[in-house]
């Protein structure tokens, strides 16, 4: 692997400390830099050591980890790993919080007296090591208009459906698109977002707490309607058998992911054909872009999460090798995008 992946450990108790430390080890191309048991000491520690990956606790003294990962992306941006109790014992907002800061993903702290095994850190921070630079995601200023390079027209379109795959970094773009998005938006939105399996459902609670429309994990036949929002829940593979109905089956992991947002695409395109609208937003690998060209051969609307506004370019950009990209939009103008194209208009966007 060459350089070693540096690490900074942050925790309040020292046997955490000390098991993630032991877990980290076991792998020889990561090396545990530093660690330190407040927000405050992670923030000049960062500074100092520069790692490669932060894991970052969430309740601790002087400085909390939400505290010290907002200071650290304003400051030292580093891609962090925060560790936190189930989320299913606590407010969605809190677990979610820590995404909104820039941290780019989240993972459950197992029970003390689990071992060092337990904790399972290693493919994730060899993952994250990976995302070198870290864009933030920026919301324009009032009255400034973002700066276009060339422009084209994207098509009036009648959208019987969106469909949306998305990893790292997505969860903020969805929170903004579902945030701005009307209630009255005539399609309904079916979502395979990447995430581990025990925060689906806060993940759920935290997009319905921010949006009009009605956000909630999918079920089996359950109907799709406008207005409605659907996020793919873990373990298995969420489709669109026919138009109206959306299916769970179980299966494989495809390209690592289950649910993939390629089955999930490649469903609607089956199903919705011209109709179908696929949006491939930010994160790692390549799932979703098979599943986008699907709807573009298909004659459906393909849009991806452009370079600039993402956390990790690898899910779009491989979208856009396969030429399965209609347009490139903004993490920051999904919503209106969608929006626009819902009322039958046109829409000029910049490449």
């Amino acid at each position: 692997m060459g350089k070693k992946v540096s690490v900074l450990v942050v925790d309040d108790s020292l046997i955490c400390r000390q098991l993630i430390c032991e877990a980290l080890s076991k792998d020889p191309d990561i090396e545990v830099v530093g660690t330190c048991a407040d927000g405050k000491q992670a923030v000049e520690m960062t500074k100092e050591l520069r790692p490669h990956v932060i894991t970052m606790d969430v309740d601790m003294p002087v400085m909390d980890g939400l505290t010290a990962t907002e200071h650290i992306m304003a400051e030292c941006p580093t891609p962090i790993l925060v560790l936190t109790a189930d989320p299913r014992s606590q407010a969605p907002e809190l677990t979610y919080r820590a995404l909104e800061l820039g941290a780019l993903a989240l993972q459950i702290k197992p029970a003390i007296d689990a071992g060092p095994e337990a904790w399972n850190l290693v493919r994730e921070i060899r993952l994250l090591s990976s995302v070198r630079v870290i864009r933030h995601l920026r919301r324009p200023q009032k009255g400034i208009t973002p700066p276009r390079v060339t422009t084209s027209v994207l098509p009036a379109v009648s959208m019987g459906v969106v469909v949306v795959a998305a990893s790292t970094g997505g969860p903020q773009v969805l929170y903004r698109m579902l945030s701005e998005l009307p209630a009255d938006f005539p399609a309904p939105i079916v979502i395979v977002q990447h995430i581990n399996a025990a925060f689906a459902e806060s993940l759920a609670g935290w997009l319905a707490n921010a949006s009009r429309l009605k956000v909630r994990l999918a079920q089996d036949g359950e109907p799709l309607m406008p207005g409605h929002v659907l996020i793919a829940p873990p373990g298995m593979h969420t489709v669109i058998p026919f138009r109206g109905r959306v299916g769970l089956k179980q299966g494989v992991e495809r390209d690592g992911h289950m649910p993939s947002g390629t089955t999930l695409l490649e469903s609607a395109a089956r199903t919705y054909g011209r109709r179908a609208v696929g949006l491939v937003l930010t994160g790692m690998g390549a799932d979703g872009a098979d599943g986008l060209l699907a709807i573009r051969q298909a004659g459906g609307l393909t849009m991806a999460q452009n370079e600039e506004s993402c956390v990790v370019f690898g899910m779009p950009g491989a979208a856009v090798e396969r030429k399965a990209v209609d347009h490139l939009i903004h993490g920051d103008e999904v919503a209106s995008s969608l929006a626009r194209l819902a009322r039958g208009e046109s829409l000029a966007v910049g490449r």
